[in-house]
């Protein structure tokens, strides 16, 4: 098929520097972002005067033609073509031939590949968002059956101190809380009309970008075309996002890994969610949690991908850019596809709370509580530590637990104490102790759970809101005046 720029190259290309710049097997999964934003555009077009009623009336079908071709696979050699605009402009002329000529009049690549990409981030935002807080629901519910639950704390991983089971689960809500707050501010920041910009310099059109701007349901529009068609801050913001969710579930996959291990038996996992070995018939792999541990590093990787591919670049598009979306779409499907597998594991995940109430009973886990106990007494912190430590090793060389010891032992070390020393060291005693706001007093922790309740279904009714700004090519053209 000829290109579109033969007035000024003659010479056909050579077949391997097609082949080479060819970006139709990535970018035509921007059919449906590319098709509603060209549908937008001539409408703006004949709001202007440059195309008749009938002309607007005639490309619409056109494109109508067009989407169902492409998804029902009835479009001939699509690898044949240069990339997804070209594909929606060359199908369009077959279908209602040369007015499809006038589809980019006031427009350029570069910005129409900005639109598709923004109206693209919009459905991934929405989507990703709408993933996180499925994952939070399942968080919040675990955290609500197992509020009875104390399993040890970890730091350097050794025991550190007892801990409420859902204590640490929400602890992971809070690390999500925060990417999705993040998700949405990119969607804020995405929310900007590109249309206009053409080249670099502006549209040599006067397009009526507020009316642009609302049928496609932007919220803003971008003020300087030079910046529009270089800029991919809501491509590197969104994939930084996503590279901030995918760390946070590696985290939870490498602990939930752990925990899984005969060395810890803390958790079961679903038979469903793991694999065997080729070689030894005992193994019950987990194999989705280590994927997920390792997919993470891939959409790091993609972070540096972006940043690396646009921190040279001089102003304003550069061809290099085309490569943008490989990384988008790879960022994308990779964290979307992990939110939700995780999410099913983790409402398959069974917690073992002989083994783990077992577990609490070694390493001195009450011994910073001790220290606490003896200096609500009137000791000073630092010898009450070096008092409980050289304790801790007189049980270490016996054998014995810190319960065990006598009121005589323990007065050997300090006369502060008393006879309440052991109800202080029990175990609901040492969890209901950490009784502030971010602690694990099981008073803080059920308030918690109801905060987070609440603020998932602000997060839905936001998420709603977001969702009405995001266009449908049905709609777009059902309520256009000139085509009821």
């Amino acid at each position: 098929m000829s290109k579109i720029w033969t007035g000024r190259i003659s010479k056909s290309t050579d077949k391997a520097v097609e082949e080479f710049t060819s970006s139709i097997s990535i970018d035509k999964k921007l059919y449906l972002y590319d098709i509603t934003g060209t549908a937008a555009h001539v409408i703006g077009l004949n709001k202007i005067g440059i195309l008749s009623d009938d002309e607007l009336k005639k490309i619409i079908a056109g494109l109508e033609k067009v989407k169902k071709k492409i998804e029902l696979k009835e479009v001939r050699d699509v690898d044949n073509y240069e990339d997804i605009h070209s594909l929606v402009e060359n199908e369009l002329a077959i279908a209602i031939g040369k007015t499809a000529e006038k589809i980019h009049t006031g427009r350029s690549r570069n910005d129409q590949a900005v639109l598709d990409e923004k109206l693209f981030l919009k459905d991934a935002l929405a989507g990703i968002i709408s993933k996180i807080i499925f994952l939070q629901k399942n968080l919040i519910e675990l955290a609500g059956k197992k509020i009875n639950l104390a399993m040890p704390a970890y730091t350097h991983l050794q025991k550190a101190q007892p801990v409420l089971l859902s204590h640490y689960l929400l602890s992971f809500f809070e690390k999500f809380k925060r990417d999705i707050n993040k998700f949405y501010e990119v969607f804020e920041l995405n929310d900007c009309l590109p249309l206009g910009a053409a080249a670099c310099t502006g549209s040599g059109y006067r397009i009526d970008r507020k009316f642009l701007k609302e049928t496609l349901k932007f919220k803003y529009s971008d003020s300087n075309s030079m910046d529009i068609v270089a800029s991919r801050d809501s491509l590197l913001d969104f994939i930084y996002c996503c590279s901030l969710v995918m760390i946070h579930l590696s985290r939870f996959c490498e602990d939930f890994i752990i925990y899984s291990s005969s060395e810890f038996s803390y958790i079961d996992i679903d038979e469903t969610f793991c694999t065997g070995s080729s070689i030894m018939p005992q193994k019950k792999n987990p194999d989705i949690l280590e994927l997920i541990r390792g997919k993470s590093s891939i959409i790091i990787g993609n972070l540096m991908q972006i940043m690396v591919l646009i921190k040279g670049l001089p102003t304003t598009y550069n061809r290099d850019l085309q490569e943008d979306k490989k990384i988008l779409f790879n960022a994308y499907e990779e964290t979307y596809n992990s939110i939700e597998i995780f999410s099913k594991l983790l409402k398959k995940i069974k917690f073992n709370p002989n083994v783990i109430e077992n577990s609490l009973k070694e390493g001195f886990l009450e011994a910073t509580d001790i220290a606490d106990y003896l200096v609500k007494k009137g000791e000073s912190f630092r010898k009450s530590h070096n008092i409980v430590g050289r304790i801790v090793k007189y049980c270490i060389e016996n054998d014995i637990q810190l319960k065990d010891l006598t009121l005589k032992e323990l007065n050997k070390y300090s006369p502060y104490f008393g006879k309440d020393f052991y109800e202080k060291i029990e175990l609901k005693s040492c969890i209901n102790s950490k009784d502030v706001d971010c602690g694990t007093n099981k008073k803080q922790v059920i308030a918690k759970i109801e905060s987070a309740k609440s603020v998932i279904k602000d997060w839905e009714n936001k998420l709603e809101e977001l969702c009405s700004r995001i266009p449908d090519f049905e709609e777009l053209v059902r309520y256009n005046t000139v085509l009821k």
